[in-house]
């Protein structure tokens, strides 16, 4: 994918990259956790409430940013917000992640980066309709299939990544240390605390192409787990 920049103002270069990309309610707050046990910081400015008990490992003002690229790509107001961004990153002392839930957003980022890692979380569809439902969330800029589509892609496009699902976080099984082992984390999956689930074979409807993509986003997870 190639991203059109302007020639005003050059952005800063992501020395030490790790990224946490997935759809809301997908189980990226949980994934950040577990990285965090393998000693990297994502600093946030959200809190933790009823829904994301242990906190949401967010900026607010770089997921306003990921909409904003999503939107006009690398002009120089972006470039600007995201400097602000990746100095944060670059200068917070020991390894620092960032949780992106705009997965496109994920491919402004490898264009800057140095060093790459990112950890692609999914969910089942009709579990996380209705978590977000849950959450009071009734429509999101992107839909689930367009922002695993893009998962897809990324996933193809940036060497140092694995595909990982929250059912599969959930369930403990020790195939998980294997995979986040493939970008140099140990991980404490002692962290995953069952109680905090919000939302489990829900009978929602999903569409035949959702149905498609994750089954296809499976095929992806057995691959990171090997």
């Amino acid at each position: 994918m190639d991203i059109e920049m302007t020639k005003g103002i050059a952005p800063l270069v992501l020395q030490n990259g790790i990224i946490v990309a997935g759809h809301p309610r997908s189980g990226t707050s949980l994934t950040c956790q577990l990285l965090e046990t393998a000693g990297v910081h994502f600093p946030s400015d959200l809190g933790s409430d009823n829904y994301n008990k242990d906190g949401y490992y967010e900026l607010s003002n770089a997921k306003e940013l990921e909409k904003k690229l999503i939107e006009h790509a690398m002009t120089d107001e972006n470039i600007l917000e995201m400097n602000k961004i990746v100095k944060l990153l670059n200068d917070t002392k020991g390894l620092t992640g960032l949780k992106i839930v705009h997965i496109p957003a994920a491919f402004f980022y490898k264009h800057i980066a140095k060093n790459l890692r990112v950890v692609f979380i999914f969910r089942n569809p009709a579990d996380v309709k209705s978590s977000m439902l849950r959450r009071g969330i009734s429509q999101f800029k992107l839909t689930w299939f367009e922002n695993n589509n893009a998962l897809v892609a990324a996933h193809e496009n940036i060497p140092k990544s694995i595909v990982i699902s929250y059912e599969t976080l959930m369930s403990g099984n020790a195939r998980i240390n294997k995979a986040f082992k493939k970008l140099g984390f140990n991980v404490d999956t002692g962290v995953i605390k069952k109680s905090h689930r919000t939302q489990e074979n829900s009978r929602m409807i999903i569409t035949p192409d959702e149905k498609l993509m994750y089954n296809y986003l499976k095929k992806l997870e057995k691959q990171s787990m090997k």
